[in-house]
C-alpha cells in the first residue's frame, strides 16, 4: 500500500483516498506504435487524469500561485510520479503478439502536460516505452493494469491508436472477482502494424500477478 498512499498524497486525495473503493484515479490512454521498416521500436504512451482528479492537481502543484502550470511545476510533479511508478514497470506488460513472448522495454520522456481545461484537454502524463529487443516485431499485446487497483485505465474516447497509422488495434474486457477490491475490469490491448493482417485480440498477454489466460490455478 505504499505506492499508493504516497500516490494519495500527491493527487492531493486527502481523506477520499479509501483504501477498498477502488478505483480513485481514471487514465485514459492513447497509443502511438514507433517504427522503423514496418517494425515497432517503441510504443509512445498517453494518458489523460480524470477531470476530477485533474482539476485537484492542478490547484495544488501551482505552486507560485499564478494560475498557470509553469513547466517546472509540471516536470516536478512527473518526476516524483514517475519514482511511484518506476517499481510497478509503470503498470505496463508487452509481448511479442506471434509467439507471447514477454518484450522488455525502458520507459524514456516521461512528462507531465498540460492540455489545457477544454473537453479535449486536461492533464497527461506521457512517456516512450522503448522495447529491448533485436527480434523484428510487427504485432504487440499488451495491458495496462495497476495490480492495487487504485488506478482504472480505459481507451480515450474508446479509441486505442492515437491517429490513423500502419497499425491497427483492438482490445478485450474481462471482468474478474478480487479478494479484497470486488469486481474489477481486465483490458487485453493488441497492436497489429502487419498491413495484410487484421488485429487478433484473442490470444492474451502475461500481465503481471494475474494468472495465465484468466484461468485461476
Amino acid at each position: 500500500m505504499r505506492f499508493v498512499k504516497s500516490l494519495c498524497v500527491l493527487l492531493f486525495l486527502g481523506c477520499h483516498c479509501l483504501v477498498f473503493a477502488h478505483p480513485h484515479l481514471r487514465l485514459a490512454y492513447r497509443l502511438t506504435p514507433v517504427l522503423a521498416n514496418g517494425m515497432v521500436t517503441a510504443v509512445q504512451v498517453s494518458w489523460q487524469i480524470d477531470p476530477i482528479n485533474g482539476q485537484l492537481i492542478r490547484q495544488n502543484i501551482d505552486l507560485n500561485e499564478n494560475g498557470v502550470l509553469d513547466e517546472d511545476e509540471l516536470q516536478q510533479f512527473a518526476a516524483t510520479n514517475q519514482a511511484l511508478m518506476q517499481p510497478f514497470q509503470f503498470f505496463l506488460t508487452i509481448e511479442n503478439g506471434a509467439n507471447a513472448q514477454p518484450v522488455p522495454f525502458t520507459v524514456r520522456q516521461f512528462s507531465t502536460r498540460d492540455g489545457g481545461k477544454g473537453f479535449q484537454g486536461g492533464l497527461f502524463w506521457e512517456f516512450t516505452a522503448e522495447l529491448e529487443t533485436t527480434q523484428p516485431l510487427q504485432s504487440l499485446q499488451l495491458q495496462m493494469q495497476d495490480p492495487t487497483w487504485y488506478i482504472g485505465f480505459e481507451p480515450l474516447m474508446g479509441k486505442v491508436l492515437a491517429s490513423a497509422s500502419e497499425c491497427e488495434s483492438n482490445f478485450t474486457r474481462e471482468k474478474r472477482v478480487t479478494p479484497s477490491q470486488g469486481e474489477q475490469e481486465v483490458q487485453r490491448i493488441f497492436i497489429q502494424c502487419a498491413a495484410a493482417l487484421a488485429a487478433q485480440p484473442n490470444a492474451q498477454v502475461l500481465p503481471l500477478n494475474e494468472p495465465t489466460k484468466g484461468e485461476r490455478s
